[in-house]
């Protein structure tokens, strides 16, 4: 039996349904479970196996293991956390790492407080597994990030000095080198710090993305 995650379900001829799972020891692939068996949702841990068949392998002896209570708006970060696996994730790539970040992302979500440290830990997590990591001490080109200095931040290559020779080609923020290094060293608490990371975050995700997440709607005002 296998442990894994539901990411995405949607309807597959009349008694069926196509799953997108995350497993722990073959990383994101598609699924069929038939209707009969309780109905897989997202944000649960479950375990299970599966069968070659004629087109998608057939999912059996479904169980949950795990259901985990998302408070409030806690809910629209889960989704967003799935759709950013189907979106990123190859197909057939173990990630065990990947695998336990999500659901150690998943639990600290049910406690309430801002999300944004579950968050920004497990997109940093995503990015390392899909070899687009970078460090928060250290330019891109490994000299030690200064905490009086300012950096920009190109995705794909990471951080550079403000003043550095190579300017990036459109218009960046500024990143104080002393939030980095807070960030870097697992001791940040100021909100500039969480800001900072996200706007960095942000940028390195929607390079990887070829259209926009549709989960961040849920989080635009008036919804």
């Amino acid at each position: 039996m296998k442990t894994l995650f539901v990411l995405q379900r949607q309807p597959l001829r009349e008694q069926e349904w196509l799953l997108d799972i995350f497993s722990a020891e073959q990383g994101r692939l598609s699924v069929v479970a038939g209707r009969s068996q309780p109905q897989p949702d997202l944000h649960q841990r479950y375990q299970g196996d599966w069968a070659r068949a004629e087109d998608w392998p057939q999912l059996r002896g479904l169980r949950s293991l795990q259901r985990y209570t998302l408070p409030g708006q806690h809910i629209y970060c889960g989704l967003y956390l799935a759709e950013l696996l189907v979106r990123l994730l190859p197909r057939h790539d173990p990630q065990p790492e990947l695998f336990l970040t999500y659901a150690r992302t998943l639990e600290g979500l049910q406690h309430p407080g801002l999300p944004d440290p579950w968050l920004r830990l497990f997109e940093y997590q995503l990015l390392q597994a899909l070899g687009y990591g970078f460090s928060w001490q250290q330019d891109r080109d490994g000299r030690p990030v200064n905490a009086a200095e300012f950096y920009r931040f190109i995705a794909r290559e990471g951080f550079v000095r403000a003043d550095a020779s190579v300017v990036p080609a459109q218009k960046q923020p500024l990143f104080s080198g002393e939030y980095l290094l807070e960030l870097g060293q697992g001791r940040a608490q100021r909100p500039q710090c969480w800001a900072a990371a996200k706007q960095v975050l942000r940028c390195a995700l929607e390079d990887l993305l070829e259209r926009p997440l549709i989960s961040r709607e849920l989080f635009q005002p008036g919804r």
